[in-house]
């Protein structure tokens, strides 16, 4: 017990908890990063979902709709629901 209360007892103790606040200082500056990553990671993965939406309905727009050239005019086929084709 007497080497807590000495001058190098102290000293040591006092040099730890100076390393133990730069060591967790510098951890938590790490951890904002990594935060800051994640949100604009998630911010990305959230744009590119909303985008893959959008082009999915572009793409079933322009599949259920054709137009086919057949000769002089051009006829425009649509395909309902039923699954018939109905030539304009």
């Amino acid at each position: 017990m007497d080497f807590f209360s000495s001058d190098l007892g102290i000293a040591i103790a006092w040099i730890c908890t100076v390393l133990s606040f730069l060591f967790g200082l510098i951890k938590s500056k790490e951890t904002q990063k990594i935060k800051l990553k994640l949100s604009s990671t998630v911010e990305n993965k959230q744009n590119l979902e909303n985008n893959i939406e959008q082009l999915k309905a572009k793409v079933v727009d322009l599949s259920n709709n054709e137009v086919n050239q057949t000769g002089e005019k051009n006829i425009y086929t649509k395909t309902n629901s039923g699954g018939m084709k109905i030539e304009m």
